[in-house]
């Protein structure tokens, strides 16, 4: 059903609560299921998850919040009763939902009071590409094959990421005129993952809607690097790697191509088992004149790629990624971290190469990219038993709070961050380090 309150929304629901914070027990469930099961954990001595008092709201926030859809994609909007007169929008990394951020940026911002106990009013957007849940061709449901589906329909793509941006943005501060009489004095866009590519991106193209940009672990997309060619080169190396038969020559060679050190292997053996690395449903998107595969098979043949070569493959495919692609040439500041350790996203590629490209094009003033030692993909697999038995990686989350204060304080107060870097482990295990002064502090 259209909807009167939000022009070109339809399903659009307004609800009153006492808490906007994932403490409330309907957003807190909401939040975990939209997060896709990467929250952030604590863990018992016996393997059991929960989560960590540093990120638990403690503080009540009462206000709106507003659910509805742009064509296929679904928002959610949240607006305090005291508001500081700033926007907050966020996107959803992958095929996550738009409650995905809640626990990660939403409590963040909710609760960051001003000395009139004020706070951010926050958005965000699924992009509308989540896909379907449908019988494979054996007549079964697959739900974990969901996002298997999310590039089937013509018009679902990278495009459209930018257009359900956009639209909510727009209608964010449109709301917020309306309610609140007045438009937002700033506002910041983020997101992780492909959410960071559409942060990227925005700071790029909508200069006139944001006012700053915080990525964390973005994709880069270009017509020569991008994350199918990315994947498609580590899993090669990967393979030599994993090759009895193979010289010693090789595997150096492999292992300074695939750019992590043997103590992190076991992450990429997790993201193998899991069939988390293989480009399929993007690759299809962009070149499904390769090898057809049908949704249901995707992931389960990494085989297809030994002989994958991107730059053979027709000029269409390119020109394909060139209309959704990012140059570097940013308007506005915009702040990157990325893990040192993300098998599945390499931040030499991704992050550091959408880096190069700002300071190819004279833009190097206005970003800054902090790399965090023995950060990884999912902070959800920090201190996992299953997974980091030994304890070795540090989460990014801490960092990208602080992140986003120093672009807060860049933007509104002319405070330079400080300059690139990485980041290395605190000497507390409990504790991260300041991107600022480089000492131990507490998380949040």
């Amino acid at each position: 059903m259209a909807s009167t309150f939000i022009p070109g929304a339809h399903n659009v629901e307004v609800k009153i609560y006492d808490d906007l914070t994932t403490n409330n027990p309907v957003i807190g469930k909401g939040a975990v299921v939209g997060i896709d099961n990467i929250e952030i954990h604590d863990w018992t001595s016996e393997g059991k998850a929960f989560k960590p008092e540093w990120l638990t709201p403690k503080v009540i926030v009462p206000g709106m919040e507003i659910f509805g859809m742009f064509d296929d994609s679904k928002f959610v909007i949240r607006i305090p009763v005291k508001w500081n007169g700033k926007l907050v929008v966020s996107v959803a990394g992958g095929v996550a939902s738009e409650r995905s951020m809640d626990a990660l940026l939403s409590d963040y911002v909710l609760t960051k009071f001003d000395d009139d106990k004020a706070s951010y009013a926050y958005a965000s957007t699924d992009k509308g590409t989540r896909g379907e849940i449908i019988p494979a061709a054996d007549g079964n449901l697959y739900p974990g094959k969901q996002a298997n589906t999310a590039f089937l329909h013509a018009d679902d793509g990278l495009e459209e990421w930018h257009v359900r941006m956009k639209q909510l943005t727009i209608a964010t501060k449109d709301v917020l005129l309306r309610l609140k009489g007045k438009l937002p004095d700033r506002t910041y866009i983020s997101g992780g993952s492909n959410g960071g590519y559409v942060t990227r991106y925005a700071i790029e193209h909508d200069e006139d809607l944001y006012d700053g940009g915080l990525d964390w672990k973005g994709v880069l997309w270009t017509p020569d690097v991008n994350n199918i060619t990315v994947k498609v080169d580590q899993m090669r190396y990967w393979k030599i790697l994993q090759d009895p038969d193979a010289s010693q020559e090789a595997k150096d060679l492999a292992r300074e191509k695939y750019g992590f050190p043997p103590e992190s292997d076991y992450l990429m053996e997790f993201y193998d088992k899991n069939k988390k690395l293989p480009p399929d449903s993007l690759r299809m998107k962009f070149d499904p004149t390769y090898l057809h595969r049908d949704w249901w098979e995707y992931n389960d043949h990494p085989e297809d790629y030994d002989d994958y070569n991107w730059q053979e493959r027709p000029k269409e495919v390119k020109e394909a990624v060139a209309r959704i692609s990012l140059t570097g040439n940013i308007q506005k500041p915009l702040i990157s971290v990325a893990g040192t350790w993300d098998v599945q996203i390499h931040s030499l590629y991704h992050s550091v190469g959408y880096h190069n490209l700002i300071r190819a094009v004279g833009k190097g003033d206005k970003h800054r990219l902090y790399l965090i030692e023995h950060g990884n993909h999912l902070d959800g697999l920090v201190g996992n038993p299953k997974v980091d038995s030994n304890n070795q990686l540090q989460g990014i989350l801490p960092y990208y709070h602080q992140a986003f204060d120093i672009l807060v304080d860049w933007v509104e107060k002319g405070n330079l961050p400080p300059a690139n870097k990485t980041i290395g482990l605190p000497l507390t295990s409990t504790k991260a380090v300041s991107i600022i002064t480089g000492e131990d502090i507490d998380k949040y």
